[in-house]
């Protein structure tokens, strides 16, 4: 059969060469002089045609022309007209002025003029005795503007018809622009109307520009203008203005239903590029027929460039061309086809029989190409279970060649006894599909296959059966893997998320018949961030691989290991008597990881924190098992982390509250809640005050005032510190602003930038964004950073820091003394002052300690020429300490405690009016008998 399949070459076509030359020839012939004929026919009636309609085109011009032409005339007589109104009558009021427009009935008759105004020539010196007339003439907010002006002013005192945005151009400064300035000068010196080049009016900068010219007409003294320039100069009063937009009066040359021409209007010229106005969308394409006319405005040269539209009538009869064409090449092609229809016949015949030879010889060739080139294996089986032929596919299948598969009896060779009951249904007529995972015959290669037997019949008759054979033992493998990944962990191999959920449903059950619990361990890897980050991820996943071998190592058979993401793992123990027994697997998981590490050559230690949650006792589905034991987590790390606890009532109700306040910050953030209190900052020799620090506050609508030492844990836990943080800056700024615009401020006001704020990269940036945005210099604002943010990235830390110096901006070193106080990146860093940390201060007035380290602190203070600034100073006990330390200035609640901007109004209002005295230590508001708490720094 497959020698059948293959078949002959096919042959290529060849025409048969029994019609004479000649008479193949002559309908081509034909063909050619009749087409020849046509085109010489359709090209002169082409150019008939487009003489008729370029005719008819330059007619429609020139009567555009003419009209648009007429129009500015008109227009300029409108001008005239109405400055003889002004020449005849100079003491004309605006109710007369806009009775006279009026009457012009402008929207209706003159297409594109705005108005008729009237603006009065009046020397720079007497503009307020024109402004007082205008008002006295019912003008009440009448002024003139720009408020600038030159040594003469030509203001605009009447505009009809009324329209708010004609009553907007009112008390406007013609000179004050330059375009205006020249035309009206022209207009002065000849007398003319005279136009303004294309400008943006008055009335359209705030609505979007659009494509407009003033025309100016002089008034003067007397009624005729003078002879001369300089007597016209002398004798000039003001001039009569129609702003005109162009839409609506090159608009007004069409009517709706005859738009077939398109204008394109340049202000010069010679500026032929960009249009000043276009009636119409952009052609991509060039029109057919164009003119360029010249036309002169008030004195301006205008360039007007007509073309047709694409989709105007142009007159004529378009359709003789076209019939002309279709007319002689339907004859040309009735003579070629008369001519070969009786020559051709034969010829006909001829190709047609090679034609279908070659198809059926193509499609043979098909066949068997199909058949050999299929990617599935298929072999043809006789009535008697032979084979017939086979492809190379099924052969390699099989693992035999094709000729050990030729005639070979299939049923007796069938390795898989379920293939011959397909086989022998098949030849009998039914149809089968099944799999094996046997060689497809003995003898043959092992695999797993697809089989599908279907038996071929002709008018009921059974001729063969075809046998279909696809190897799915890889698509098979895919499959397995897939379902692997959706259940296990691609880094580690254990459960996964989805995996954990069935396997403690399951607990769940068997607990339920059996009365047992279920406990659930939440595992999280203490600071395994820090791994991460210095060692890099490749490291942290192996770090990852070796701690769930050593969770799996420590947990019984029938418990399941793990892993949520991250650095979180679950351990889910079955058959759990009471607690302890949930306990005792937390210890061991804590004492598995407590040997070091040794991954890559570094040895370490990682510490977990466990939470517990057990089943019925605090929840009864895999869900809130595992919300209960990620909040016992969590409380084992606030306890210290390396250890485990089990869930309680007062977790779940510590962590819904900080949830609470997490979103009730967020809504504060964007609500507007926050505000900002300030603290003096007070020179402890004199009572000055030398500075003052903002500190943020929240005003929530329900609880009240909400103090930072609350809410900031929850922002720096979540990153809404960074947004707070940028308000806090943004906000101290703009107080500085009003304060220096009110008393001429000039201490630093202090803003506090928390870690994430400072080590985002952005804070200069954002700093002097927030200077420029206020108009300041930098010296009045000074930024405190905590010494324990600096010291994580010490080269990060000094490029920030001497960025913000670049700008002019004070740095502060809050808490100094708490942390890593160094001589070593004191030097580096550049600070401008040290902060007493308050717990020293609180710590000298019990007697708890002594004045060592303060006194330290001001004297390196000293040494590294740095000022020196206590916080938390409540009584004058301790105040005398500093004093006796020689501490430069304090804060705290001894002087005031942090209070509103406004509260510390009157105090700057007296510190500018006594600035060369001392100003007593005297508190905004009376100091408390026993002080609170001191409020938490902003941001």
């Amino acid at each position: 059969m497959s020698a059948a399949l293959q078949g002959p070459r096919a042959e290529p076509l060849t025409p048969p060469s029994s019609v004479p030359t000649l008479a193949r020839r002559a309908p081509w012939l034909a063909l050619a002089v009749g087409l020849g004929l046509t085109l010489f026919a359709w090209d002169q009636s082409v150019h008939a045609l487009k003489s008729e309609q370029q005719h008819r085109f330059s007619l429609r011009v020139g009567a555009l022309h003419s009209q648009l032409a007429d129009r500015l005339a008109v227009y300029e007589q409108v001008a005239r007209g109405a400055a003889s109104v002004v020449t005849a009558f100079p003491a004309i009021h605006s109710a007369e002025w806009r009775h006279f427009v009026d009457g012009l009935r402008i929207p209706e008759r003159y297409p594109g003029i705005i108005a008729v105004a009237y603006a009065r020539a009046t020397p720079a010196n007497r503009g307020q005795d024109l402004v007082a007339a205008m008002r006295a003439d019912g003008a009440d907010n009448f002024r003139i503007w720009p408020e600038s002006a030159g040594a003469e002013r030509v203001v605009n005192i009447f505009a009809a018809p009324a329209s708010e945005g004609n009553n907007r151009a009112l008390g406007f400064d013609m000179m004050s622009e330059a375009i205006r300035r020249n035309a009206i000068e022209r207009a002065r010196d000849s007398g003319e109307p005279t136009a303004t080049r294309a400008i943006t009016l008055k009335i359209d900068e705030t609505s979007g520009a659009q494509p407009a010219f003033i025309l100016y007409q002089a008034t003067y003294r007397d009624d005729r203008a003078a002879a001369t320039p300089s007597a016209r100069r002398a004798g000039f009063t003001g001039v009569v203005l129609t702003p005109v937009r162009i839409a609506p009066l090159i608009d007004g040359l069409f009517t709706d239903d005859q738009r077939d021409v398109g204008v394109e209007i340049y202000d010069t010229p010679a500026a032929t590029e960009f249009p000043l106005y276009r009636n119409g969308p952009q052609r991509q394409d060039a029109p057919q027929f164009s003119a360029m006319q010249s036309l002169m405005v008030g004195g301006q040269a205008w360039a007007v460039r007509y073309a047709n539209l694409a989709n105007a009538d142009l007159g004529g009869q378009p359709w003789v061309p076209s019939a002309v064409l279709v007319a002689g090449l339907t004859l040309s092609l009735a003579l070629f086809q008369m001519m070969r229809s009786m020559t051709a016949t034969r010829a006909r015949a001829l190709i047609l029989a090679d034609r279908i030879t070659a198809s059926l010889r193509r499609q043979e060739v098909e066949r068997h190409q199909l058949f050999t080139q299929a990617p599935l294996g298929i072999a043809l089986i006789d009535h008697d279970g032979l084979i017939m032929d086979c492809n190379p596919a099924f052969a390699q299948a099989a693992g035999l060649s094709r000729a050990e598969l030729i005639g070979a009896d299939m049923r007796l060779r069938a390795a898989d006894q379920s293939a011959v009951v397909a086989l022998d249904a098949a030849l009998q007529g039914d149809s089968g599909k099944l799999e094996i995972d046997q060689p497809l015959l003995m003898g043959g290669r092992r695999g797993h296959f697809s089989l599908h037997v279907q038996p071929v019949t002709s008018d009921r008759e059974f001729l063969f059966a075809l046998v279909f054979v696809e190897d799915v033992g890889d698509k098979r493998r895919a499959e397995q893997h897939i379902q692997y990944l959706a259940h296990f962990d691609a880094l580690t191999g254990l459960p996964n998320r989805v995996l954990l959920f069935d396997r403690i449903a399951q607990a769940l059950k068997e607990a339920r018949r059996d009365g047992d619990k279920v406990a659930v361990l939440f595992i999280d890897l203490d600071r395994f961030k820090v791994i991460n980050d210095s060692l890099g991820h490749s490291f942290g996943d192996e770090v990852l691989r070796s701690v769930a071998r050593r969770l799996q190592a420590g947990v019984r058979e029938s418990d399941t290991v793990g892993r949520l993401g991250g650095d979180e793992f679950l351990i889910v123990a079955r058959q759990v008597k009471d607690p302890s027994d949930a306990a005792q697997v937390a210890e061991k998981v804590v004492a598995h990881l407590a040997s070091p590490f040794n991954v890559g050559g570094q040895s370490f230690v990682v510490t977990p924190s466990v939470g517990i949650s057990l089943f019925p006792d605090d929840a009864e589905d895999a869900e809130g098992l595992i919300r209960c034991a990620d909040i016992a987590m969590y409380n084992a790390k606030e306890s210290g982390r390396n250890g485990y606890r089990f869930v309680t009532r007062e977790m779940g109700t510590k962590s819904r509250d900080r949830m609470d306040l997490e979103g009730n910050l967020r809504h504060a953030i964007a609500q507007g809640e926050l505000f900002l209190v300030y603290q003096p900052q007070v020179d402890t020799a004199n009572g000055h005050i030398v500075g003052m620090e903002a500190l943020i506050r929240w005003r929530h609508p329900h609880e009240g005032l909400i103090l930072p030492g609350r809410f900031l844990p929850v922002a720096e836990e979540t990153g809404l510190v960074v947004a707070m943080g940028d308000w806090v800056l943004n906000e101290a700024c703009a107080q500085i602003r009003r304060w220096k615009d009110m008393f001429g401020l000039d201490i630093p006001v202090a803003v506090n930038v928390s870690g994430a704020q400072f080590r985002d990269g952005q804070l200069p940036i954002k700093v002097a964004r927030a200077l420029d945005a206020n108009g300041l210099t930098g010296p009045e604002l000074e930024i405190e950073v905590t010494e324990s943010t600096l010291i994580e990235d010490i080269d990060g830390a000094t490029a920030t820091l001497n960025a913000l110096k670049e700008r002019g901006v004070l740095i502060a070193l809050d808490d100094f003394g708490t942390g890593y106080s160094s001589l070593s990146y004191l030097h580096r860093l550049p600070i401008d002052k040290l902060k007493i940390d308050r717990s020293f201060i609180h710590d000298l007035s019990i007697g708890v300690s002594n004045a060592s380290v303060p006194r330290a602190i001001v004297g390196l203070g000293r040494s590294l020429g740095l000022s020196v600034i206590a916080e938390g100073v409540e009584t004058e006990e301790q105040l005398q300490l500093l004093r006796d330390l020689t501490c430069e200035s304090y804060q705290g609640f001894l002087f005031s405690r942090p209070v509103p901007a406004e509260q510390l109004d009157p105090l700057l209002a007296k510190l500018t009016a006594l600035r060369a005295l001392p100003i007593s230590a005297m508190p905004v508001s009376p100091p408390p008998a026993q002080p609170t708490a001191p409020a938490s720094p902003a941001p």
